[in-house]
């Protein structure tokens, strides 16, 4: 096949390099609008069944009136006159954002948090909400300028300087890891290259052939964006895909391209003209590259098993990615070298590799090519002299890392490694101010037999001042109600943090939960508490202070309302009408509060959304484990599913911890079944490719190794040394993309092991040779490989430092460590039972 095609590519050189120059010019508008199809947010994509996204669903449909958090102004203040500019502040930001979006983005007073005491300092919360015309997130940038603008017209207001505000929310988190994420793709972009181009001019002491390579990539990468658009418009694709495309091409691309390069260069120095060295490399060099391509793209390519969209669109871009990749060092490249010729080498030439070889020649390039050539006969030395030494000080000197892989933990956490941004800051704020599970609560979403709603809607309560109320069904409050306020009491009693003499949180996790409540409830008990006789005024007060900030300062405004002359509605019981002859009552006003226009109640009254603020971030591991408790709490033998089920039925624990918990969880179930094809499918191709039994068997082993070495170096580098979780993501890409990349190398030597033999030489001595001779070839590849993915850990994010760290370090472990010492050193002690296998796969074998 591979003689046939450099025939092909011999005769229509120009044809195929003008075919790829069509391609990249209609790739080009798709390159330009590449970007708009990345997600950012991992939680709203695609693919997920699950009780989480399940009860997310309901919360979308059916309840109308859910505070939206995803977008949130955070006002810094530490004095009570600087609360007296943030809401001065919130008045001005209102104004304006309704002066440039009218009705489509308003905003909201969430209240007032702080650690000690709010009165004096802490922060100020505004909810920004959107029409769905709007895409908040993209309107961040705006909304920040408003800010900034707010701020200042206050500051002159007031005399003084302006306060210190975030705009933070998963909304601008998202935004700013898009910002972040452009940032660090136009670094890594020219040091990635730069990189190349040095290696490569090093290798070769030649200008073009350190910029081919490359250029072809770059040439395949812009028509591969135009696969990642396609692909985004059906599934969307998180925007870590673009950077490992880009990575994984470059290195990839750069590695078979060069191989090409390499073997044509071998063959002229052994004196073959040109069409021969041509044929030649593209024959041998082109089937190994073909069977590492195949490799990579099968790994890559099981990942669309994946139900997830993230992963799944993970899998297809990058298989895509490597399939172009491949097709463009399989092509473009050797019609380049046929219509230049030996000029690929330039400066350098034929005539001067051959005076180095033979030490006729000095300078620097003359003494890397003398010490490269001693290094790689040394390792062909002792790799077959002390083979059993060197396996045993391999897997010595790998197990720490292998343990530290089979006892450590993967987290979850994605606030915790996104990049540095004001969104961040601003999270970071709240936690110390007030709960981190603000900003993206968990949620408890209770389906109920039958509606407790008679009547809701809005009551005029004085001229031009409309409040929500709420009338419950009969026998609904009795029941109902009052047990979802029971496991409310229950869960908060049993999750709640204490804190101690600083105000610091301690022990618990849970800060508030809030379901369904009833202002006739709550006074009652309240009065029961007092002990005297308690007044009205009394029970109102006592309960304003109890509610959390984002329900009083509405509540206390309305009981605030004159009735008559010198009574207001703190002064009257839940049971007064608030306007004669309406029949609506104080309570049905503040249940109205309370539930409807908190978002607590579906529409219909068929739907309970119990809202639960947790004291840690979102996501953390702390956070993780409390929605597994509270899902044992409602599912488990004996919960709440079955004590209540004559009220419920169905419940969803959900949120966006609880999202990522269940994306974590199911992709890591279904990674099972994508890891058992992955090897199965790649030791078929060993098989076929090699015609041995227990070759592929030993490829997979030494792979896999490399990979729990690099994990388990992760973990402690990250999570030991640098105290980052590491993301449950990094173990799975890294697997995927090793196994595939990784076994390049093996592919390589063991290739040119297999020609060796096939050519009649001993085994040990086809060791020997194949690795003085591929040994430079393949170090180099990995040097290029894992240089590239190592840029990534110039990034402003964690979670790409920890991608570029794992995967830049899996290739160089695999292709210096492993392939340079242990493949051999094995492949010595199989002896001749490397090459074992079914005569029909074996006829071209020379005796």
């Amino acid at each position: 096949m591979f003689a046939k095609l450099a025939n092909f590519i011999e005769k229509y050189s120009k044809v195929i390099i003008a075919l790829w120059i069509v391609a990249l010019v209609c790739s080009v508008p798709f390159i330009l609008k590449s970007d708009e199809v990345l997600e950012y947010d991992l939680t709203q994509m695609s693919g997920l069944d699950s009780e989480s996204t399940d009860g997310q669903k309901l919360i979308d449909t059916e309840f109308s009136n859910s505070v939206d958090l995803s977008e949130i102004l955070v006002i810094k203040y530490n004095s009570a006159d600087e609360l007296k500019q943030a809401k001065a502040l919130f008045a001005e930001f209102s104004n304006l954002l309704h002066a440039k979006y009218g009705d489509d983005v308003k905003a909201a007073y969430y209240g007032e948090y702080g650690k000690v005491n709010p009165a004096e300092s802490g922060i100020s919360m505004i909810a920004i909400e959107a029409a769905d015309n709007i895409s908040i997130s993209k309107e961040t940038g705006n909304i920040r300028d408003v800010v900034s603008e707010a701020n200042a017209n206050v500051a002159k207001t007031f005399n003084s300087s302006t306060l210190t505000t975030y705009v933070t929310g998963n909304s601008a988190i998202n935004y700013d890891t898009e910002i972040s994420s452009n940032k660090d793709i136009a670094k890594i972009d020219p040091l990635s290259i730069a990189l190349i181009f040095i290696l490569l001019g090093l290798f070769f002491c030649a200008l073009v052939t350190a910029i081919m390579p490359p250029a072809v990539v770059g040439m395949a990468f812009g028509v591969a964006l135009t696969g990642l658009y396609g692909i985004g418009c059906i599934m969307g694709v998180f925007y870590i895909t673009k950077v490992l495309i880009l990575v994984t091409m470059l290195g990839a691309g750069c590695d078979y391209s060069l191989f090409i390069i390499s073997r044509y260069r071998d063959e002229l120095k052994h004196g073959a003209d040109h069409s021969t060295a041509l044929k030649t490399s593209v024959q041998w060099a082109g089937e190994s590259v073909f069977t590492s391509g195949l490799s990579v793209i099968i790994g890559f390519g099981a990942l669309s098993i994946c139900s997830f969209s993230m992963v799944r669109s993970l899998g297809i871009v990058l298989a895509l990615g490597i399939v172009i990749a491949l097709v463009a060092a399989l092509t473009f490249t050797p019609a380049l070298i046929n219509l230049i010729g030996e000029k690929v080498f330039w400066p350098a030439n034929i005539n001067k590799y051959n005076k180095i070889d033979r030490g006729e020649s000095t300078g620097i390039y003359a003494t890397i090519c003398k010490l490269s050539k001693k290094y790689f006969a040394w390792v062909a030395h002792v790799t077959r002299k002390y083979a059993a030494a060197i396996v045993v000080v391999g897997i010595v000197l790998m197990a720490p890392m292998v343990y530290i892989f089979a006892t450590s933990d993967d987290s979850a956490d994605m606030i915790s490694i996104m990049p540095d941004s004001e969104s961040i800051d601003g999270l970071n704020t709240i936690m110390g101010e007030a709960d981190g599970g603000m900003i993206m609560p968990t949620y408890i979403v209770l389906e109920l037999n039958d509606s407790i709603v008679d009547k809701a809607g809005m009551i005029e309560l004085s001229p031009g001042k409309k409040v929500p109320y709420l009338i419950w069904k009969d026998g609904a409050l009795a029941t109902t109600v009052h047990t979802i306020m029971k496991i409310s009491q229950e869960l908060e009693a049993k999750y709640k943090y204490a804190t101690d003499d600083d105000g610091n949180k301690v022990n618990g996790i849970v800060s508030t939960i809030s379901g369904a409540n009833s202002w006739k409830i709550l006074y009652q008990k309240i009065a029961s508490e007092i002990g005297t006789t308690p007044t009205p005024s009394m029970v109102n007060h006592a309960l304003v202070k109890m509610l959390p900030s984002a329900v009083s300062g509405p509540i206390d405004m309305l009981l605030s309302t004159p009735i008559g002359e010198g009574i207001k509605l703190y002064d009257v019981p839940y049971s007064e009408e608030v306007a004669t002859g309406t029949g609506i009552t104080v309570e049905n006003i503040i249940d109205g509060i309370l539930n409807v226009s908190t978002g607590i109640i579906s529409d219909n009254g068929k739907y309970v959304k119990m809202m639960v603020i947790t004291s840690e971030k979102p996501m953390s591991d702390n956070t993780m484990a409390f929605i597994k408790d509270v899902r044992e709490d409602f599912h488990g033998e004996g919960g709440y599913d079955d004590k209540y089920d004559s009220i419920f039925a169905s419940t969803y624990v959900g949120g966006t911890s609880a999202i990522m918990e269940d994306v974590s969880n199911i992709v890591m179930q279904q990674f099972d079944v994508i890891r058992t094809v992955v090897i199965i499918a790649l030791i078929v191709l060993l098989f076929l490719i090699l015609g041995s039994y227990l070759t592929p068997i030993r490829s997979m082993l030494t792979i896999v190794c490399s990979i729990m070495t690099t994990v388990g170096l992760t973990h402690f580098v990250f999570g030991t040394m640098m105290d980052v979780p590491v993301l449950w993501l990094v173990p799975i890409v890294l697997f995927v993309v090793l196994l595939g990349l990784g076994m390049d190398y093996d592919i390589f030597l063991t290739t040119r092991i297999r020609e060796n033999v096939l050519r009649g030489m001993d085994n040990h001595d086809a060791i020997e040779d194949a690795v003085r001779q591929a040994g430079p070839v393949t170090s180099l590849c990995s040097l290029i490989m894992g240089g590239t993915f190592l840029t990534m850990l110039l990034t402003n994010s964690s979670m790409l430092q920890e991608f570029g760290f794992a995967l830049g370090f899996g290739i160089l472990i695999e292709g210096l460590l492993m392939v340079g010492f242990m493949v051999p050193a094995l492949m010595h002690l199989m002896g001749d039972w490397s090459w074992k296998g079914p005569k029909f796969l074996n006829k071209n074998r020379a005796e």
